[in-house]
């Protein structure tokens, strides 16, 4: 009898354990080295946002400034009672409410109207949602109750107000002007008028002006009571620098004007004495 021939049998070969521990071993080198280009990719894309928004902030003022006849939103300012609302949150709980730039700009952003009996309510995230998309930097963790993400330069949104008094202490410029508002063309160009804040600012805890929506003269490094992370300063969350709005209405970043103004708070080339904050 004939015997047909069979095909030889194909072995299946698997792979063993070794094989696979050093195929997944691979898989984990290459996504160590990617995560860290991908966050920091994400984190760029932040700050580029955050640089966009600025912008945004400085056509919002371009269309203030037209309406009020050139002059800049007061860094902070007391509303009239006309303006409050006291049935939106309940029963007043305040007896004097102060707003600042942010919210005198609020409504040429999203033409309407704060009307809340309560200081700061843009800065404090009161109904966030409504706000939440333009004034806040994404890179800063989010917060029921915080300190504002971009501040105001004082010294530069003042149009140099501050004087030097006979006690060698920068002068207040509330008891001069209680608005510090001015024309933007009577700043000088080289000076920030928003930046990044420091979302761990101690102001908004009873420690000196609480939530005044600026930074003021001899702070803008300044160390806080922990010696570093809390004090009323800009922040350098963008890779080791801060972004800032300057007064022709252009936005950069800069790794170095920080520490250039902590000693030298209009950058005139003189170094300023110790203000003492």
């Amino acid at each position: 009898m004939l015997q047909t021939s069979r095909p030889p049998r194909c072995e299946q070969r698997a792979f063993t354990l070794i094989e696979l521990l050093v195929v997944i071993s691979i898989i984990a080198m290459l996504i160590s080295i990617l995560l860290p280009s991908l966050g920091q990719a994400r984190e760029q894309a932040k700050g580029v946002h955050c640089l966009a928004r600025l912008k945004d902030i400085g056509t919002a003022l371009a269309a203030y400034e037209n309406v009020h006849s050139g002059v800049l939103p007061p860094a902070r300012w007391f509303p009239a009672e006309a303006e409050l609302d006291r049935t939106e949150l309940g029963a007043a709980t305040v007896s004097v409410v102060e707003w600042g730039w942010m919210e005198a700009l609020f409504g040429y952003v999203y033409k309407e109207e704060i009307l809340l009996p309560v200081s700061y309510p843009v800065q404090r995230n009161i109904q966030h949602d409504r706000w939440e998309e333009y004034f806040h930097c994404e890179s800063v963790p989010g917060s029921d109750v915080n300190s504002g993400h971009y501040r105001v330069y004082l010294p530069a949104w003042s149009a140099g107000s501050y004087v030097l008094e006979a006690d060698g202490v920068y002068g207040d410029a509330t008891r001069a002007n209680p608005d510090w508002s001015t024309h933007r063309d009577r700043l000088k160009p080289k000076l920030p008028i928003i930046g990044d804040a420091n979302d761990l600012s101690e102001r908004g805890d009873g420690l000196g002006n609480d939530d005044c929506s600026y930074i003021d003269a001899g702070e803008a490094d300044y160390a806080g009571s922990d010696g570093r992370s809390n004090g009323n300063r800009f922040a350098d969350r963008h890779y080791g620098g801060t972004n800032y709005l300057f007064q022709d209405l252009h936005a950069r970043w800069s790794a170095q004007l920080r520490g250039e103004l902590a000693r030298d708070y209009d950058l005139n080339g003189i170094t300023d004495i110790d203000v003492g904050w």
